[in-house]
């Protein structure tokens, strides 16, 4: 065993350190990108970077193929906010719901420290990655509300379904403290147990670490049409005990992707091998 975790950190290394592909530019757009628009204009001012992925490795089973093999990336700012569009092929939307169905989904991650960036494959100890992880189903609970289990299972047969009773239409309705009492997940706090609205932030330190954070400022917004999802993910330059961009220097991202109706969710997906560098233009950059 400790030898697969050395044989795992000492490879992610060497990946980290490979030449890359392509190197993306983040734009200043001059205006506010903190709408995620994927139709905006300033995305005319943007190159897009192809970047190329593979299905993950070092999980068992591993994928057949990739599903996803390249995935366009374009990147704007506006001094406070950045923003990156991701355009790639997917043969059906899926939004998941019920058992056994998985949700269309994409990640960036950005190194927290600076300095050489971590092995890719979700950071090490004492040097933490940040992860931007949209769903398509979150958004979909964000625009047409959570659905309910007779909504998802409409020819379900139950005396009593409690959660029900938090609905104002129902009488004898429960307040919220009496309806935690079935839900301890969310009693307790946990962010996994709410109400999603498309984002979700997460710190990790290596392989099953990580954490979702609570309170996130970050906005997303997908549209899938013709068999292509785009989606943007706008988040805060600088994030308190997370990650920080700054205008005239460099960072470094990677991307994933999952194909929720080819069975892909939690390690399943496809990934990009190593970091992808950019640089982040300054407002002087770009009047020239």
């Amino acid at each position: 065993m400790r030898a697969h975790k050395s044989l795992v950190l000492v490879l992610s290394t060497l990946l980290a350190a490979t030449a890359h592909a392509g190197e993306l530019r983040v734009v200043n757009a001059g205006q506010d990108v903190s709408d995620a628009n994927p139709q905006a204009s300033y995305w005319q001012k943007a190159p897009v970077e192809t970047v190329v992925l593979t299905g993950q490795p070092m999980i068992t089973p591993r994928p057949a193929t990739t599903t996803t093999t390249t995935v366009q990336v374009q990147a704007v700012h506006d001094g406070q906010w950045v923003a990156f569009r991701l355009r790639w092929k997917d043969p059906e939307r899926s939004g998941a719901g019920r058992l056994g169905e998985f949700s269309d989904a994409a990640a960036i991650q950005f190194p927290i420290k600076e300095g050489p960036p971590p092995p890719v494959f979700m950071g090490t100890k004492d040097n933490p990655v940040h992860i931007y992880h949209w769903r398509a189903q979150y958004q979909d609970d964000r625009l047409k509300g959570k659905p309910g289990m007779r909504e998802l299972y409409p020819n379900m047969a139950v005396d009593l379904y409690p959660l029900e009773f938090s609905d104002p239409g129902h009488v004898g309705r429960f307040d919220e403290a009496e309806t935690d009492t079935f839900s301890p997940g969310r009693a307790s706090g946990n962010p996994q147990s709410f109400v999603k609205t498309g984002v979700d932030e997460i710190y990790a330190e290596g392989f099953s670490t990580s954490s979702v954070q609570a309170g996130n400022r970050s906005v997303a917004d997908g549209r899938f049409e013709n068999g292509e999802w785009t989606l943007v993910i706008a988040r805060k330059m600088t994030s308190d005990g997370g990650s920080k961009l700054e205008s005239g220097k460099k960072g470094y991202a990677a991307f994933a992707i999952w194909q929720g109706g080819q069975g892909e969710v939690g390690s399943r997906k496809s990934v990009t091998m190593q970091w992808i560098p950019f640089d982040v233009e300054t407002p002087r950059e770009a009047r020239r």
